[in-house]
């Protein structure tokens, strides 16, 4: 990913070095560092000021956001809300880290051009011919008022920033527009119980699975309407609540573009385009089966088979303890190799909230970044991480990486 020192060397000549200045500052401060998207539609927006024809809504979300020719921005608000964020953003700069700056950046609502403007000095304090003791005091006071404000609002910021680096953090930064939290179907994990095995994604999406019930029950009232309860309910695992609450804590900033869906409202074309967070096993999730063809480690039922086993490695993983718990974390392309997915599968609960909190582990980008060969500034390739997690009373406790594949 390019620095903010990068981005800002790509705008325009016609901007005049001190605004060239300027924009360097604004795109390497603590208010964008970590906000890349944010970097980018600030130096399109002033790339293209002497041209304002291409400042409108749809030319903008072609150009930085990556919609197609045909989107429409009634349907799809997000250079409005990106140009809300980055108002506040120049705001918050302006305000803290770059008070001192004599010429500022403005974005007026209701368009997308960049006004550049000169802060206005200070006006002059005459002192008073008697400076009387009470004068002094009330200076002081206002004085340490003011330095107060200033060191709670960098504080402020300074929280704002320091986001950890996590598996998570390079997955957002990496991805453009909305990430989908695909959310696990309990339901669906009580019916293959019933049921035996879990069904493919294409007979989940086309719910042709659902009759098998009216056979296999015909004669057992009971189960028949147990089965029939499970089809329309919504239910998910305690394991995705707690990754997805987990991950909303520790990246703030990218709240917004997270969109939670549940397995059953999603259809196999949805996965061609965008970027996904898919948990769970095959047996609560058939859209991790999706990815299977892609990858070395695949979950099969009740084990994970190790298709072609490096020395020292075995050909299949199973849970052979409660406390001994196996899963899979993946870094790989959507269906179409246009966005990306980002997979944390268990065998149960345990092995896959163990793939969750690896993906939080703030240690964990700089191990797979020692595994995979890359500098601590380069993008992540395609990759997946076979995890041995250790368990304690239901709960997982710490990760392991025990084998790992780079694409």
């Amino acid at each position: 990913m390019l620095t903010g020192k990068d981005l800002a060397a790509h705008v325009t000549t016609r901007v005049t070095s001190e605004r060239q200045a300027l924009l360097q500052r604004l795109t390497a401060s603590r208010a964008l560092a970590r906000a890349p998207r944010l970097r980018e539609l600030l130096l399109d927006i002033v790339t293209h000021a002497h041209s304002p024809e291409l400042l409108t809504e749809h030319h903008i979300g072609t150009r930085v956001f990556g919609r197609s020719e045909d989107y429409n921005p009634a349907d799809d608000n997000i250079v409005r809300a990106a140009a809300r964020q980055l108002r506040v953003k120049l705001k918050e700069y302006f305000d803290g880290e770059g008070c001192a700056e004599t010429v500022i950046l403005e974005i007026p609502k209701g368009g997308y051009l960049p006004v550049f403007s000169t802060r206005p000095a200070p006006p002059a304090v005459t002192p008073p011919r008697r400076r009387l003791p009470w004068l002094w005091i009330s200076l002081v006071a206002a004085l340490l008022s003011v330095i107060a404000v200033l060191l709670i609002e960098q504080a402020r910021l300074r929280a704002l920033s320091d986001e950890p680096d996590t598996l998570f953090a390079a997955f957002l930064s990496q991805s453009t527009g909305p990430v989908r939290f695909v959310l696990t179907d309990s339901a669906l994990g009580a019916m293959n119980i019933l049921r035996g095995s879990p069904p493919t994604p294409e007979e989940y999406s086309t719910r042709a699975f659902f009759p098998d019930g009216q056979h296999l029950f015909s004669t057992k009232p009971d189960l028949l309407n147990v089965w029939k309860y499970l089809e329309d309910r919504q239910i998910t695992s305690l394991a995705d609540v707690g990754i997805l609450t987990r991950l909303l804590q520790t990246h703030p900033a990218d709240a917004r573009r997270i969109e939670i869906r549940h397995a059953k409202h999603m259809r196999t074309r949805d996965f061609k385009t965008g970027n996904f967070i898919v948990t769970g096993s095959h047996r609560a999730n058939p859209w991790a089966a999706l990815f299977d063809q892609s990858l070395n480690f695949a979950v099969d039922h009740l084990r994970i088979v190790n298709r072609q086993p490096r020395p020292g490695e075995f050909p299949e993983y199973r849970n052979q303890t409660p406390r001994r718990q196996w899963a899979i974390v993946a870094l790989t392309r959507n269906v179409s190799g246009a966005g990306w997915v980002a997979l944390a599968e268990g065998l149960d609960f345990e092995g896959t909230e163990g793939a969750g909190e690896f993906l939080l582990n703030p240690d964990a980008p700089r191990q797979v970044r020692q595994l995979l060969g890359i500098s601590p500034s380069s993008r992540f390739p395609s990759f997946e991480l076979l995890l041995e997690t250790a368990a304690m009373e239901g709960t997982a406790r710490s990760s392991k990486i025990v084998a790992w594949r780079r694409h």
